[in-house]
This record gives C-alpha cells, sequence and structure tokens, in this order.
C-alpha cells in the first residue's frame, strides 16, 4: 500500500470510529505526514451538552477520561486496516477540548516494537 493510500485509510478507518463510537460525522478528519510519523486531526465531534459542561472542572475531567478510554480503542482497528504495511505500534492522543478536536499521533513500526502510549495514563502512574 502507498503512503497516500495508506492517510486515506487511516481517514477512512477514523471517520467510521468516530461514527460507530459516537453515532455522529466529525466536521473534518485529516492525515497529513509522511515516512513513519503520521498526524491525524479531528474536529467537531463533541455532542452540544458536552460543550457547555467543559468549562466545569468536574464535568470536563469526565469528558476527557471518557473520549481518553475511547480513543484507545481506535488502535485495534487502524491495525487491522492497515496491517499490510506494518503495525501501528504507537498512538499518543492530544485531546483539545476547548478546541473540539483531538490528534492522534499515529507511529508505523515493526512487528517487534508494539509499545502504545497514551499520555493520560503515564500522568497517573
Amino acid at each position: 500500500m502507498e503512503r497516500q493510500q495508506v492517510r486515506e485509510r487511516i481517514r477512512e478507518l477514523t471517520l467510521a470510529f468516530f461514527q460507530a463510537k459516537l453515532g455522529l460525522t466529525p466536521r473534518s478528519v485529516e492525515v497529513r505526514g509522511g515516512g513513519d510519523t503520521l498526524e491525524v486531526r479531528v474536529r467537531g465531534f463533541f455532542a452540544p451538552a458536552e460543550k457547555g459542561l467543559i468549562d466545569h472542572p468536574k464535568e470536563r475531567r469526565a469528558i476527557e477520561d471518557y473520549y481518553l478510554r475511547l480513543f484507545d480503542q481506535l488502535l485495534p482497528l487502524l491495525n487491522a486496516g492497515v496491517g499490510k504495511v506494518g503495525p501501528i505500534v504507537r498512538v499518543q492522543t492530544l485531546l483539545d477540548l476547548r478546541g473540539n478536536e483531538c490528534v492522534f499521533m499515529v507511529t508505523l513500526g515493526k512487528e517487534s516494537e508494539v509499545i502504545i502510549q497514551n499520555p493520560a495514563e503515564a500522568e497517573r502512574e
């Protein structure tokens, strides 16, 4: 699979993930970069009720935790969809609640280097 095809496949899979898990279509899904690292940027996926809650610290943390746990489920889907290129060995998730967007830094690698890192989990350790 060519790199452009990989980017398009990751975009399609990410869009399908949001539609299946959240029941909505994000405003945009963009995949940029080349080589082994890709940036997947998803904009406009919060429900109207969530937008109103992000200004309250307790609710904000609950929304953040929910989305970070949900996005952990994206890695197996991406691996299944682009596995012929090599496994996706790392996904770092950057969630911007105020900006209503999420950025996934996706790293392609070799079968032997499977590492999954989520910044939210690293903070809790």
